[in-house]
């Protein structure tokens, strides 16, 4: 019985397979033998190969007919003109292929098949002997030129990956001579090429070839694949030599159906005909079906199902009319080439057929569109044609999410078979219910004598659900966010239909009273994101992110909204992840200043304990958090809310484009859903508190505040002192908990870092525990050691090493000057802005000027820059190019961290930080008394932000400020007061601000503080006698305002320190002399128009950078190559008369002005406008105040004139005139990017409105003598 079964499995498996590859690849050495080749061709069609590469055939480009044998398929060849080497490709006829590029020397062939709506590379290839370096630079640079979503590399590679393993015992020279070059593994891993035979056999010895001169045997011939193809593939060997002296390879590729699951096309959203159909079809949805007969639960569900329905018939009545289009071009481009075999020589129907196939290419955007929003890169690059740049980055995104093999049952699993099957089994354990008996959870809660919420926050979690708070839900929601099975985007609610809401108000109500929700509010997919720094070979190290139905999140988001508020309270501060106004920082900040205060407290023995629980999130015991809720007593409403959730879950995996069958999940909350984390940091909380509670568990103590850990979600490291008699204490504490919530303890991953312990002391720290005692842990990403100065080397130097390899391997990458500069934007600024944040500790400015100078050598290509520095880092608004700024950004960090010392709130932070300082925090900021108090220096953190403070103080204050607390600045530790008076409270402030402010009398004073006494009136009124002297500033400047805000600090920060960096070159410089050379003055607001306005019309690199050139006058003209290079002429290229001044060569150029007459008599006769030609109109899109422009022909023109000003520079140091016919061809270009950026525009639920370009499309009509329907 189990044999049929599994008969049936294998049969339904098979059943799955689409398509099968046999792969055959073999090096001939010589096939001019006709007894040979009759050989070969006979053993190839009885074998049935569906791809054949054959190496060294020999055959001369004159006879190469003698290889093309079309039993065996299209046969693709590259050959020499002697017989010598020679490479050939056959690919089967069910396979659409197509020639991409090859060489002349018969060294490399590739083709491009179709294989099951994917493209795949086959590039066969028979690498030189001898040096590689040129073979392998051509062939790179091919293969960055070609579209392709998975490669096959194929062939006699002349050299071996791994010499133990790939060659037999021969003297050390003739290792290093066979070895493969360095440039050729740096293709492989930049390609996410493998060896797949390698992988099947990864200690395994078998050979291709014998060298009878070295005696010795080799595996030089291989097949590499992309990694996304290693699991389709089934078998691959190292056959017996028959034929030649090299030994054949097959290979077996299985391509299965992918999982294609229905999703709403986001562009049915933005018309606004398109959202009036939907508003029609909801509407009449709920008139019918919502009378009280049926379930809300089914009715919602059917809902689904039929507007599912209905997307998918606008979708196709969308596609038809499209397919009537493309048709009725393909008719004209048909009629076209008649006309132009009869009259081959004529130039306006060839011209009409470019046009026309300009044209049919809008009609290929939407899938584009989709691939962009995919790959999330929507500045995208190279407008006209963007699919090699898509490819590539789609290939990568696949290609890091490819699980290839996976431990199972004590075997190493390559099939994507047996992976989903290792998944499966891992995660059915895994979600299993735990046997945690509910009366030891309620035992444990009982113990920890919890206080019970109060009535008015019962109230607010308890209240119904309004149509507000939905609408507020919906609005939060990330409209990027991949959707859940049942394929409703975000921009569906967005569109905020009132019956809809009216009908989840209902539901969600039901939910909060009865307990009961919809089932697809059940269901998930779960998808696998690999962790940093793990084996990807272990199920357990992966993290499980669920994908659920967006109506469902929007349930969960206003549970959560609701759980904050109380949570926001009733969780400690030591505890920060996932709560309003708690950030990383604060946990880095307080372990760093414990590594301070125990340097100075050196006597006493401490250990950092990191604690890593294994799978926390999907661990967690759902009565432990059901029964916290009843211990809390939150509220029958919420609590319904919440165990609906949390009684009836499923989920499938998806792996590798498959999914497993269903599972039951039974614990664990979901890692995908806003309520999760709350839920989550609730139950930790209860721990947490717990160890506070314990005075037998010792951390640091200072002014009756203990520190004894921090957490931000499952990542927890708590502070022992003396660790060796202690550390059962902690552990027996966090076991306690694990027993009741679900939670174990990773011993291999859990380790502590200790302070002042001699080498003995740790080793006997480790034999008790049980626990690595590393010299230094990763802690929220940042490495700390038990020493704050090696920071920097830990941190900053590792990770610039990092950057600066990325940055050597994307060196070449082709891109533009602004795709480069969104590469530092997006990969290399993150990575050093979470360092700056977390530890912004650089004392070094060579160290900034250093890593500055290899960021503008990747920019401009290691050659000399074309545009000012403080250009390149101003702001986009301003005209400038947005290239960060490394230092500026670590000193808004900075200062972001001494605007605690200003404020004064963080309270138990500042007590830590400064436990040893006899002053206060504003007496160090302002009256310097670090100078004074040496000890200040002292302190690793505190001596590295105070310089960045010293260096920005006088631009910030010139007189003394406000919000300085006179009193806290010099008796801080007297007082220890919680709240300190400032100077805002302290004085009188006239409305006449040239009358100095007036101390307040003692009684006004006690009104606002009653701490306030007699004696310390007389402080403050000392201080004020000497703060008079310097004036105080009444109006409030821009740090008092940064002081009060809450958001984007580091943003408001950067910026205003980046206005005074470039104050001394502003951007406006560009402004006066565009303004000198049109010969009229140029309005800011003007200016700032092209920045704000005109550069906003699109996304495409390609236009934005033709603006920011022009204007930065980034081109090399003759007078200033003349003025560069003895003895170069520096006269237009164009009229060779006059000097080749800038605005000559745009503007003056008699040759070059009638093309814009032209440009311009047609602009005005597709706009039906009056425009009149000038410089400022033409070249910058400057308009005449009394010109009366609509949106939709001011973007028009903008992008004529930016057509106009491409195909110039295109012809740039070139003596060719740029005609009107170029013009319409970048217009074309431009008309479909536009259309591009309209399809990637994301809809928040509101009718998005494309540019018209019906005047113009009319106006091809014409050109062209389309029919008109």
């Amino acid at each position: 019985m189990r044999e049929i079964q599994q008969k049936r499995r294998e049969h339904k498996e098979m059943s799955k397979v689409c398509y099968q590859l046999k792969c055959f690849s073999n090096n001939l050495n010589g096939l001019n033998s006709p007894n040979k080749r009759n050989r070969l061709f006979n053993k190839l069609k009885k074998e049935k190969y569906n791809i054949i590469a054959i190496q060294e055939t020999h055959i001369a480009l004159k006879h190469i007919s003698l290889l093309k044998k079309g039993y065996l398929g299209q046969s693709f060849i590259a050959a020499d003109k002697v017989k010598k080497r020679g490479v050939v490709l056959y690919i089967d006829d069910k396979f659409p292929a197509k020639e991409v590029f090859k060489d002349n020397e018969g060294r490399v062939i590739a083709v491009t098949i179709d294989f099951e709506n994917e493209k795949i590379l086959i590039c066969n290839i028979y690498a030189p002997n001898g040096p590689k370096t040129k073979f392998i630079k051509t062939l790179r640079e091919k293969i960055n030129n070609t579209e392709f979503d998975h490669m096959i590399l194929l062939g006699d590679f002349n050299g071996v990956l791994d010499v133990k393993l790939d060659k037999t015992n021969s003297s050390k020279k003739v290792r290093e001579t066979t070895s493969l070059p360095k440039n050729l593994i740096v293709l492989k891993e930049e390609y996410d090429l493998i060896d797949p035979w390698r992988e099947l056999n990864p200690t395994s010895k078998d050979y291709t070839h014998f060298s009878n001169r070295h005696q010795a045997w080799s595996r030089i011939d291989m097949i590499w694949t992309s990694k996304s193809l290693m699991t389709t593939i089934s078998d691959i060997q190292i056959r017996a030599r028959d034929i030649s002296d090299h030994c054949p390879l097959t290979m077996v590729i299985n391509k299965k159906h992918c999982l294609k699951k229905w999703r709403l096309n986001e562009n049915l959203l933005k018309h606004k005909q398109d959202v009036n159909k939907i508003n029609a079809m909801i509407v009449e949805y709920f008139s019918i079906n919502d009378n009280g007969e049926t379930n809300p639960q089914i009715v919602w569900d059917a809902f689904k199902a039929v507007a599912r329905g209905f997307f998918i018939q606008l979708n196709s009545s969308k596609r038809k009319h499209k397919d009537l289009e493309w048709n009725r071009l393909n008719k004209e481009i048909e009629a076209k080439e008649k006309e132009l075999k009869i009259n081959p020589k004529n130039q306006k129907i060839k011209r009409n057929l470019a046009l026309l196939a300009k044209m049919k290419e809008r009609w290929d955007l939407e899938e584009v569109a989709k691939k962009i929003k995919w790959v999330k890169q929507y500045a995208f690059e190279n407008a006209n044609k963007p699919g090699k740049w898509l490819a590539r980055l789609i290939r990568k995104k696949k290609q890091n999410r490819q699980i290839m093999k996976i431990k199972f049952e004590e075997r190493m699993v390559n099939s994507d078979k047996e992976i989903r099957e290792a998944f499966q089994k891992f995660y059915v354990n895994l979600y299993s219910k735990d046997n945690i008996n509910p009366e030891a959870i309620t035992e444990y809660l009982g113990k920890q004598k919890l206080d019970k919420i109060t009535d008015e926050q019962r109230l607010d979690l308890n209240k119904e659900i309004t149509e507000e708070e939905i609408l507020k839900a919906i609005k939060s929601l990330d409209s990027n966010k991949t959707p859940g099975p049942d394929g409703f985007i975000a921009g569906f609610y967005k569109l905020g239909q009132p019956e809809m809401i009216k009908f989840l108000k209902k539901l969600m109500n039901q939910a909060l009273q009865d307990k009961v929700i919809p089932e697809t509010w059940k269901e998930a997919t779960i998808i696998m994101i690999p962790k940093e720094d793990a084996d990807p070979s272990e199920t357990k190290n992966y993290r499980p992110i669920s994908l659920l139905n967006t109506d469902y999140k929007i349930f969960t988001k206003i549970l959560a909204n609701r759980l904050k508020k109380f949570l926001n309270g009733w969780i400690g501060e030591d505890q920060t992840g996932f709560l309003p106004s708690r950030t990383i920082k604060d946990n880095v900040r307080v372990i760093l200043d414990a590594m301070e205060f125990y340097e100075q407290h050196n006597q006493r023995e401490v250990g950092f304990l990191s604690v890593d629980a294994e799978k926390a999130f999907d661990n967690l015991n759902w009565n432990f958090f059901k029964l916290l809720f009843q211990e809390l007593d939150l509220g029958t409403q919420i609590q319904n809310g919440i165990n609906s959730i949390y009684e009836d879950q499923w989920a499938k995996i998806q792996i590798n484009g498959q999914e497993t069958d269903k599972i039951v999940i039974s614990k664990g909350t979901r890692q995908g859903c806003p309520l999760s984390p709350l839920i989550f940091i609730m139950a930790l909380e209860i721990l947490l508190k717990a160890i506070k509670k314990d005075i037998n568990l010792q951390g640091i103590k200072i002014d009756n505040q203990d520190y004894k850990y921090r957490a931000f979600a499952d990542d927890v490291i708590c502070i022992i002192e003396n660790p060796i008699q202690n550390i059962h204490k902690w552990i027996a504490k966090i076991d306690e908990f694990g027993k009741v919530a679900g939670l174990k303890i990773n011993k291999k991953k859990t380790m502590m870092l200790t302070k002042n312990m001699s080498k003995r002391k740790q080793k006997e720290l480790q034999d008790i525990a049980g626990l690595e005692t590393p010299l230094k842990l990763k802690y929220l990403g940042i490495w700390i050691s038990a020493k704050n100065n090696q920071l920097l080397d830990l941190n900053y130097i590792r990770i610039w090493k990092e950057i600066k390899n990325d940055l050597e391997k994307w060196k070449n990458i082709n891109v533009s000057l602004l795709g480069r500069i969104a590469i530092i934007k997006m990969n290399i600024l993150p990575k050093l802005l979470y360092l700056f944040q977390n530890i912004p500790i650089i004392r070094s400015t060579k160290l900034f000027k250093d890593w500055q100078k290899e960021i503008m050598r990747f920019i401009w290509k290691n050659k000399r820059a074309r545009i000012n520095y403080n250009i390149m880092i101003s702001r986009k608004t301003q005209g400038g190019l947005g290239v960060p700024d490394l230092k500026l950004y670590h000193d808004a960090c900075a200062l972001c961290w001494i605007r605690d010392w200003a404020k004064l709130e963080k309270v138990r932070i500042l007590n830590l930080e400064g436990h040893e300082l006899r002053k206060g925090w504003h007496g160090y900021m302002w009256y310097k008394k670090a100078k004074i108090e040496k000890q200040f220096g002292n302190h690793f953190i505190r001596s590295a932000l105070l310089r960045v403070w010293d260096n920005y103080k006088s631009r910030f204050h010139t007189k003394t400020p406000l919000w300085l607390s006179p009193i806290e600045a010099d008796h801080r530790r007297l007082l220890g007061w919680r709240k300190w008076p400032t100077y805002r409270e302290l004085l009188t402030v006239a409305n006449d601000k040239r009358i100095p402010p007036k101390l307040k009398e003692l009684t006004k004073i006690q009104e606002l503080n009653k701490n306030v006494s007699w004696y310390q009136y007389f402080q403050i009124k000392e201080a004020y006698k000497g703060d008079s002297l310097v004036g105080f500033e009444q109006e409030p400047g821009f740090w008092d305002k940064f002081i009060s805000i809450d958001k984007k600090c580091i943003t408001v920060m950067y910026n205003n320190l980046l206005s005074w960096d470039t104050e001394s070159s502003r951007v406006t410089k560009a402004m006066t002399t565009w303004a000198k050379n049109i010969e009229r003055p140029i309005q800011m607001q003007e200016w700032e128009s092209i920045w704000n306005k005109k550069m906003k019309y699109t996304y495409s690199v390609d236009l934005k950078e033709n603006w920011l050139k022009l204007i930065h006058r980034w081109y090399l003209t003759p007078k200033k190559i003349g003025l560069m290079y003895k003895n170069a002429n520096n006269k237009c290229w164009r009229c060779k008369t006059q000097t080749g001044s800038y605005f000559h060569m745009w503007w003056k150029c008699k040759k070059l002005g009638k093309f814009w007459t032209a440009i311009l008599e047609e602009s005005n006769v597709i706009l039906k406008t009056k425009f009149i030609k000038k410089p400022e109109l033409l070249l910058l899109g400057l308009y005449n105040c009394d010109d009366k422009i609509d949106p939709n022909t001011d973007k028009l023109f903008t992008f004529f004139i930016t057509a106009a000003r491409l195909v110039i520079a295109r012809l740039w140091k070139s003596t060719q005139i740029p005609t009107k016919e170029l013009w319409l061809d970048k217009l074309l270009e431009i008309k479909n990017m536009d259309q591009l950026s309209f399809l990637i525009k994301k809809t928040n639920g509101t009718i998005l409105k494309a540019t018209d370009w019906t005047s113009f499309e009319d106006y091809l009509k014409n050109i062209v003598h389309i029919t008109k329907d």
